[in-house]
């Protein structure tokens, strides 16, 4: 049995601990952040989210992951709706250091702005396994992220939800 003095110390901590909590900013930010990054020959990729023209899907994928080949392709069926002059999408390579890239899009045929060596990204945003999905709209608010075990379709019917493209037809 607590002691009554105990009971109410305990109540404090448990506020106070839930305080600092409610103060803290999340790790999973509201807001997109700035970065740059190394495209597919080499040249520099800004992504500067304050100054978007159009959404943008960052994309956190390695040429390994089973899940990444799953949904990269309902991923290019979103793109392809969209059309490039409406959405860019960056498919940010981490946790990679054998596959090759740049040969697993072309062999996938998939027609994104490839990032490589994305490492630091990843860590900006907070993703530690793949794939890791964010859909950023102009403003530079994060307004889809793709939950751990989030089917490929259900992704797919999220991001035409938000981009307010048509329904895939089956």
């Amino acid at each position: 049995m607590i002691p009554k003095g105990a009971s109410m110390q305990i109540r404090s901590l448990m506020f106070f601990v839930l305080a600092c909590l409610l103060a803290t900013p999340a790790v999973a930010q509201d807001k997109a952040i700035a970065w740059h990054g190394k495209g597919a020959n080499g040249e520099t990729i800004d992504f500067q989210p304050q100054a978007l023209r159009r959404p943008a899907v960052l994309l956190f994928w390695a040429t390994w992951c089973p899940y990444c080949k799953a949904l990269m392709p309902y991923l290019q069926h979103v793109y392809d709706a969209a059309g490039k002059d409406k959405l860019d999408v960056y498919a940010i390579d981490f946790k990679d250091e054998d596959g090759d890239p740049i040969a697993e899009l072309r062999e996938r045929k998939q027609t994104f702005t490839l990032v490589r060596d994305g490492d630091p990204i990843a860590a900006l945003y907070g993703v530690k396994g793949t794939p890791g999905l964010f859909l950023v709209d102009v403003k530079g608010d994060i307004v889809y992220k793709r939950i751990s075990g989030d089917a490929p379709e259900k992704v797919e019917v999220a991001l035409r939800e938000k981009l307010g493209l048509p329904a895939a037809t089956p």
